[in-house]
């Protein structure tokens, strides 16, 4: 990305920098040294350098979606356009400002779900994609916290990539999750794998929220399910495996799965799951990503309906990489699921 945009400015504005490749290649690595640093180094300044880093590779992404619709406009010019250019790389960089603006605020959203055989109305707060690391610290857990509670829900599910994996996570960092006001569980992401199942475990353990690692549990007359990412299912292990090693069948119990990964709704369906909470795609996070990510997964975000099954994907309640989202928000969901 960074070659791409350095070689249409330079072509375009006829400049010539000495040492231009090495410079392209330094800020191309960037990124890659800070997410090393942090690893190793608790350090206010090699945070604030991770910031910095993370947040330049999402202005690049800008920069090259830009540079790449120009080129495609170019193809019927006869020469260069000097203002188109400006005009895109421009947008470019007041786009990658709001972003960052977007980004740090909190919406909540709620849906209400008629289900069979519910004998009372029950309130879910879904939260997913939380990136507890080096951007998203106690200061933003306690915001997601407080926006939880202020939703009043009876129960809360969170779908994984609680640890983001930038950099070391202990248990004091996630002590905000202790003041959710309803009973917690939650289920592991990707990022989870990343980190290691063994410290993840270890450190949830020091808190007042129920781990489900393949596991069942009961809330108020409704089955709530929770099963491995895919990532850290062993490769040959399906949902439909894990499902079926449960005896997680179609007996009408409203049932709520919680798996990280918005695939196999077809095999969880079939098991008689009411409601399959996921996340991971962040709806894309950053246009023109929130278009490309839809080439990747069938289903993306919000809330799909078939044969009185739903399924529900958050687009995550905060951000990866880049502090930024473009076209997506950073969201805490309330279901209401009401007896049909």
């Amino acid at each position: 990305m960074h070659l791409v945009v350095y070689l249409a400015v330079q072509r375009v504005y006829g400049v010539d920098i000495p040492y231009q490749y090495l410079g392209v290649a330094v800020l191309a690595a960037l990124y890659f040294v800070a997410s090393l640093l942090t690893r190793r180094f608790q350090h206010t300044a090699v945070r604030v350098f991770y910031a910095l880093a993370a947040t330049w590779v999402g202005v690049v992404w800008l920069l090259f979606s830009a540079t790449v619709a120009y080129e495609l406009v170019r193809i019927g010019l006869t020469g260069e356009a000097l203002g188109l250019h400006l005009t895109l790389h421009g947008a470019a960089v007041l786009a990658s400002i709001y972003a960052l603006f977007n980004a740090s605020r909190l919406q909540l959203k709620e849906y209400t779900l008629p289900v069979p055989n519910l004998t009372a109305p029950l309130r879910v707060a879904h939260l997913t994609d939380i990136h507890v690391g080096t951007m998203h610290r106690e200061a933003f857990l306690r915001r997601v916290v407080a926006l939880t509670n202020s939703s009043n829900p009876d129960v809360v599910l969170i779908t994984g990539d609680l640890f983001d994996g930038s950099a070391p996570i202990d248990e004091p960092i996630l002590r905000p999750l202790n003041e959710l006001s309803a009973p917690t569980y939650f289920s592991t992401g990707n990022h989870e794998g990343y980190e290691g199942m063994d410290h993840v475990r270890s450190t949830l353990s020091h808190l007042s929220l129920t781990l489900l690692e393949n596991a069942v549990t009961h809330v108020r007359g409704v089955r709530i399910v929770g099963v491995h990412d895919r990532q850290i299912l062993p490769r040959t292990t399906s949902l439909d495996t894990v499902l079926t090693s449960l005896d997680i069948r179609p007996d009408g119990t409203p049932t709520i799965l919680l798996y990280h990964t918005p695939v196999e709704w077809d095999a969880a369906r079939g098991h008689g799951v009411t409601l399959m909470l996921s996340g991971h795609t962040h709806n894309g996070q950053i246009f023109p990503f929130t278009l490309m990510v839809r080439l990747f997964f069938k289903h993306v975000c919000g809330i799909y309906e078939k044969a009185g099954s739903y399924l529900h994907i958050s687009p995550g309640t905060g951000t990866w990489g880049p502090p930024m989202r473009l076209g997506s928000r950073c969201q805490v969901t309330v279901l209401n699921l009401v007896p049909k």
